[in-house]
């Protein structure tokens, strides 16, 4: 059966992908929607979801279930070591494609217990099987992965394919789920994200500026000196890459807002993660 036929046909599939498109997601409230669909869709006991930025090559992961924070960081430290030892670790676009892939696709049994990133990542956390895919976006990846625990059959051919067939799904959602979350941004939280090294400041007199205050009305609204709010103004205009206030109100409304860094490192204070390193510009 192929993937457009399996789409027709499956109820599992075809259930799941209606609720998916009813709870109209956010970017800040897709991760758990995912983790109940897809866990339900795969029969997984654990579902994770990751931005990879593959400029900084940095990440950050949300898990369905809770977890050991110590446990978690030596995991992290120890996945960053051993992720170049094998495609399958790397979430890279052109390995993955719009596959599915198991780790009984390219491992047998005993080659992949003894693999380090297995014995160090996921066997201590009695995570034993995954599926996961890849989809790109941007600079970043979105990783949706499902595991089973020690003592669990693979993943089969169906479950691969309802996951394949789902993709496309949750690709239109994703995006979908990053208009609401624009839609929801004020012109200065969109400074805020976009730009990350704006003082408290800097987005206060931006407020004022975009709403079309001049100088002068800034300088009585915060009680300070004309020449204050002149250089931060200066300073506003050199970090956003304005020449003037009609300029800095149309950034305020239209950049970007997760250009430089993925959403997760800007929405979800809970996601975990390596060590953000400022990017080189």
């Amino acid at each position: 059966m192929n993937i457009a036929q399996l789409n027709d046909v499956d109820r599992p599939l075809m259930e799941e992908t209606i609720r998916l498109y009813e709870h109209e997601p956010d970017l800040q409230n897709l991760p758990s929607i995912l983790f109940d669909t897809v866990a339900r869709l795969i029969d997984a006991d654990v579902v994770m979801y990751a931005e990879f930025h593959h400029k900084s090559k940095d990440f950050r992961a949300l898990v369905s279930v809770e977890d050991d924070p110590a446990a978690r960081g030596a995991g992290m430290a120890a996945y960053a070591r051993h992720m170049h030892s094998h495609p399958f670790w790397q979430n890279t676009p052109e390995f993955y494609g719009d596959q599915a892939l198991r780790e009984s696709d390219f491992f047998d049994d005993e080659t992949y217990l003894n693999l380090p990133i297995v014995k160090e990542v996921f066997l201590p956390s009695r995570a034993r099987r995954i599926m996961k895919m890849i989809i790109a976006h941007d600079d970043y990846v979105v990783d949706i992965a499902g595991f089973r625990v020690i003592g669990r059959a693979a993943f089969s051919d169906l479950e691969r394919d309802r996951l394949v067939a789902f993709r496309p799904h949750i690709i239109r959602s994703y995006r979908q789920a990053q208009e609401r979350t624009l839609a929801k941004l004020t012109p200065i939280n969109r400074l805020r994200i976009a730009f990350p090294r704006l003082s408290p400041r800097q987005l206060e007199v931006a407020s004022w500026v975009v709403q079309g205050k001049s100088n002068e009305d800034i300088a009585t609204i915060l009680d300070v000196g004309i020449d204050t709010v002149k250089a931060h103004v200066k300073a506003l205009y050199s970090r956003i890459g304005a020449e003037g206030r009609l300029a800095a109100a149309v950034i305020a409304h239209t950049t970007p807002p997760f250009s430089e860094l993925p959403p997760l490192w800007k929405l979800t204070s809970p996601a975990w993660g390596r060590q953000h390193r400022p990017i080189q510009r």
